[in-house]
């Protein structure tokens, strides 16, 4: 069963009161603001009229026309540039003509096989929203063609009936405008839970406690409200609350704080009069800070006078606030996802940034084109400390101190044997609640590099205590006993080093699928077709060679290709090609010689991926020696590939 998780907001990066870009830990004041949290970070998939799910980088023009949030489960229908569909772009209706004409046709045509079509509520619409972004603030991949401008939700404004709720999504904020105005529109249908975005009081639970759980966006909030402070006091007053057994009390963010307004201004008041008491409520001053940062400097805030949020104010004003927590789970049930490599820039050959190549350019299928499996990082905070939880992987990782006297120092450096010593101090305290802490595997670890052209190779909001040193894995270089594989985060490579030389270590725990990073050959499928299935990280790979050829040609190739049924064959990226490493030298090679019997070792073993290196060369992995800290030059280098597709 498919659960609702609310989605975060997007906003990744933190400010101080001047704007500039700060990078907090858990024991700074700063660490509560929204961009320090990615609580359920934005996931979306695409899907062609048949229900079928698409590659990312799939256009309107591929067949593009759904996009599911894989968060709420709400499915959008996606508008098009082409004037005569009924869902172009340009389209605008009044607010009873949204659903009387573009919805109910949209239901008649039974549009991509659902009569199910209706418009957003208030917090559905809000939900897609990325405060990460601006003009328009989603993420266009997904939701291309939406412009920045005010897009109909299902609700009417209560204070005067005349007037709909819509939301700008310019920016993201919402306001009430004449139903009579033309307006656009997005279609939508489906949802984990039909009660999101309802008004309707029942899921609310007043636990006797001075708290009240949202039992659909699984927040609990503090019950009673508190004096007005600026923003800054705000925080602070919130990282000392110690409410009902529960210190982990923040500002709610911008998409949080709308859900406890009641837009159906039951007693003429816009919040849930039931659960909230009005102490401080003294009109018309009633906006309530969130922890959103606007434009650097500001604060996105809500009006409950007037059931707005379409405003921001200076950090440094006095205003309401309520104070909330997210309920912990433990999110060790998913579906593994092999995430994307972070490489978002596309080249040509002579290594300067392009606009994504449509496909019928030679230079589509690199890297950059494509967005599969986005980084889904969410940094938690248990016993006061941060754990960063990944949603593709299932995996928790430990994330640094950056006291030089903590036990876990980000700069400190371990030996091999001390890196393990390490891991069992970790357990024997049971460090933040848990006793199954171990060294990552290498396929494990490279999952945090970035192939972003950036050093240290790693996204360092979420840690940015990455050392630009190599990782310890867990894993032997099976034909010399002194040396240990690892990572490299100067540019994300796997390598080797003597296990007496000290370097820098991560714990991990969890995740959803332990076979990951283990070279088992049991977890492939022989297709008998030509192709062969990692059932684990659910890529298809083609068996047999493809000749040896150069970068642009390579791409061309996968573009071209038709194998086993399947024409979305693409290169790999660095950290799918990586994960065909067969680790354990099983058969005294380093690939796994009875799934693909000719690779091509000699005469240096190098397989292309489609990840660039430093804006001109082509990363790639050497299967004669098991290392892949390799790169080659696009424009005269020509070598093996092995072409690959997804199947989830």
């Amino acid at each position: 069963m498919n659960q609702f998780k609310f989605p975060d907001t997007g906003q990744k990066i933190c400010y101080d009161l001047s704007g500039k870009v700060i990078y907090p830990q858990p024991v700074d004041l700063e660490f509560l603001e929204d961009g320090c949290r990615q609580i359920n970070p934005l996931q979306y998939r695409k899907y062609n009229s048949s229900h079928r799910a698409l590659d990312p980088s799939v256009s309107w023009l591929d067949g593009h026309r759904m996009t599911e949030d894989l968060n709420t489960g709400l499915m959008w229908a996606i508008q098009t540039e082409k004037t005569n569909e009924l869902t172009y772009y340009n389209n605008v209706y009044t607010w009873a003509d949204a659903k009387e004409v573009f919805i109910n046709q949209l239901n008649i045509n039974n549009y991509c096989g659902y009569n199910d079509w209706r418009l957003p509520n208030k917090d559905e619409l809000r939900s897609i929203v990325d405060y990460s972004q601006s003009e328009p603030a989603v993420q266009f991949a997904y939701f291309p063609n939406v412009k920045s401008d005010f897009y109909w939700t299902s609700l009417t404004y209560q204070m005067q009936s005349v007037f709909g709720w819509a939301i700008y999504m310019g920016l993201g904020s919402a306001t009430a405008i004449s139903k009579k105005s033309k307006r656009h529109v997005m279609a939508v249908r489906g949802g984990f839970d039909k009660r999101f975005g309802v008004m309707d009081e029942s899921r609310f639970v007043d636990n006797g406690d001075g708290t009240v759980t949202d039992s659909v966006t699984n927040l609990m909030w503090q019950q009673g409200d508190n004096e007005r402070m600026n923003f800054v006091d705000a925080m602070a007053h919130c990282k000392k609350m110690n409410l009902a057994g529960y210190k982990d009390w923040k500002l709610p963010n911008i998409k949080e704080l709308n859900t406890i307004l009641n837009l159906d201004r039951v007693d003429g008041w816009w919040y849930f009069k039931k659960f909230f008491p009005v102490n401080n409520l003294v009109p018309p001053l009633l906006h309530y800070f969130s922890c959103t940062t606007y434009e650097r400097i500001y604060a996105w805030v809500t009006n409950f006078n007037y059931g707005y949020d379409g405003y921001y104010a200076n950090k440094m004003t006095k205003l309401l606030f309520r104070a909330v927590r997210t309920i912990d789970t433990k999110f060790e049930a998913g579906e593994f996802k092999m995430p994307e490599s972070g490489q978002d820039i596309c080249y040509n050959t002579q290594g300067e940034t392009i606009e994504k190549p449509t496909k019928d350019s030679s230079l589509y299928g690199q890297d950059g084109s494509f967005k599969i499996n986005p980084f889904a990082f969410e940094i938690k905070v248990i016993q006061d400390q941060p754990i960063v939880f990944d949603h593709n992987t299932g995996l928790y990782w430990e994330r640094k101190s950056c006291q030089p006297d903590a036990f876990n120092y980000m700069n400190r450096r371990f030996t091999y044997g001390e890196a393990k010593a390490y891991i069992a101090f970790l357990n024997t305290i049971a460090y933040l609640g848990f006793a199954d802490w171990r060294m990552p595997n290498v396929q494990e670890l490279r999952t945090l590099a970035t192939y972003a052209d950036q050093i240290p190779a790693a996204d360092m909001i979420t840690f940015p205590d990455t050392q630009n040193s190599f990782y310890w894995s867990n894993q032997a270089y099976e034909t010399s006993p002194s040396m240990y594989w690892g990572i490299y985060f100067g540019y994300g490579c796997a390598i080797c080093n003597e296990k007496d030389i000290p370097f820098c270590v991560r714990a991990v725990r969890g995740g959803y699928d332990r076979r990951f990073g283990l070279a088992d050959p049991s977890t492939f499928v022989d297709n008998n077709d030509g192709t062969v299935t990692d059932v684990v990280t659910g890529l298809m790979w083609k068996q047999d060679e493809s000749g040896i050829l150069g970068f642009e040609d390579a791409l061309t190739y996968c573009k071209n290709l038709r194998l086993g049924g399947y024409n979305d064959w693409r290169m790999p990226n660095q950290r799918e090609l990586g994960s065909l490493l067969n680790i354990n030298h099983i058969d005294g090679t380093w690939y796994h010689k009875q799934l693909f019997p000719n690779v091509i070792t000699s005469p240096l073993g190098f397989y292309w991926s489609s990840t660039t290196f430093a804006s001109t060369f082509g990363f790639g992995v050497n299967f004669q020696f098991g290392y892949d800290g390799y790169y080659a030059d696009k424009i005269n280098g020509k070598y093996p590939l092995r072409p690959v597709r997804n199947i989830k």
